[in-house]
């Protein structure tokens, strides 16, 4: 997979991870966006938080980019390995009386979930992989 695979990303989001677009923008030339280009930044919605922030339109969001072709990022992109990113992995809450239709629904879309037990939280986890190779894990307590 590219690293660079925005719509990719984007469809995986959308689809298995359920986040809606909030919107996108191409912009490869300057801070205003070319109406008819392929998006370089993408902004997803996670959850439409109640805060201050959220109130003002601006939710929980996950952004995608494009790094080699946006404007604003492609000047200080840098690969990303294990040498260069703190980042491991993205989880999220799910209820306890999901966990197996999630499984399922993370099978149907070609992904191998591993479940982990967390004994010492009384909790048990999917963990999988975006199209990036990103670790993204699904935790619950344990039933």
């Amino acid at each position: 997979m590219n690293v660079a695979d925005l719509p990719a990303m984007r469809r995986f989001y959308r689809e298995v991870m359920g986040f809606p677009v909030l919107s996108e923008a191409c912009h490869t030339t300057g801070i205003e966006p070319e109406p008819e280009g392929e998006p370089t930044i993408c902004f997803l919605t996670m959850f439409a938080a109640d805060s201050p922030l959220g109130r003002a339109g601006h939710p929980q969001l996950l952004v995608l980019i494009d790094a080699a072709r946006h404007v604003f990022a492609r000047e200080r992109f840098r690969e990303t390995t294990a040498s260069s990113s703190t980042l491991n992995h993205l989880a999220w809450e799910i209820a306890a009386e999901t966990f197996e239709e999630h499984r399922a629904f993370l099978e149907e879309h070609g992904l191998s979930p591993r479940e982990i037990e967390f004994p010492a939280m009384g909790a048990r986890a999917l963990f999988f992989e975006d199209p990036e190779g990103n670790e993204l894990e699904l935790i619950c307590p344990k039933s």
